[in-house]
């Protein structure tokens, strides 16, 4: 018989190629926004949405929001190949790939100056698209907890289950007024912890 074929260098679909789209999604949605954010003196990152660096009329908007729309695109992308190798988690990760269909919204859609709580029909497009995907990415987190867990992944699935609470209270905390203030860094915290679970869940 002849000699066994050699053993292909590549890993299957649902190893590395998602951990290149989840890392590729994390990089291009935080670090231009962070460089656009420390470079505009008049923006706080305490205390503005990240979507206002893209707002209309904002320095540089046009760049930021062309990351908005590759990262949201990326988001989704890892979702989806992640699904095609694990098909019992494909409703948990739809629900997920709401965070990134929000910023690819947020692209074309950019909020007004300020992104207020009430403004234009654009604004309020914006921001209801905005706390859905929040809110469905936060259900989506933590339902994914039981798949993760059963898989034999427990930190990976007590990250997404504290990701997705965090998602869901922060997501009321950002509409407090009593907390406008730090609104921009619960913000941060929300994303912070949807880009972990993001990165876990590839891997």
């Amino acid at each position: 018989m002849g000699a066994e074929p050699p053993e292909s260098p590549f890993r299957p679909i649902g190893m590395r190629p998602t951990l290149v789209l989840a890392v590729a999604a994390t990089a291009v949605a935080w670090l231009p926004p962070l460089l656009v954010g420390w470079w505009w003196p008049d923006y706080s990152m305490v205390g503005d949405f990240i979507s206002e660096l893209g707002a209309r009329g904002a320095p540089r908007a046009s760049f930021v929001n062309l990351t908005f729309g590759v990262a949201g695109a990326l988001f989704v992308g890892t979702c989806v190949a992640i699904g095609l190798t694990t098909p019992g988690w494909r409703v948990p990760l739809t629900l997920l790939s709401a965070v990134g269909i929000s910023y690819v919204v947020a692209a074309f859609v950019p909020c007004d100056s300020g992104c207020p709580s009430v403004g234009s029909p654009l604004q309020a497009l914006h921001n209801t698209v905005g706390a859905a995907g929040y809110l469905c990415g936060g259900i989506g987190l933590w339902l994914l907890g039981k798949p993760l867990t059963h898989a034999g992944r427990p930190i990976a699935a007590t990250l997404a289950r504290g990701a997705g609470v965090v998602a869901i209270g922060g997501l009321m905390a950002m509409g407090s007024p009593e907390l406008t203030d730090v609104r921009g860094a619960i913000q941060r915290l929300v994303e912070l912890g949807a880009f972990a679970s993001l990165l876990a869940i590839a891997r």
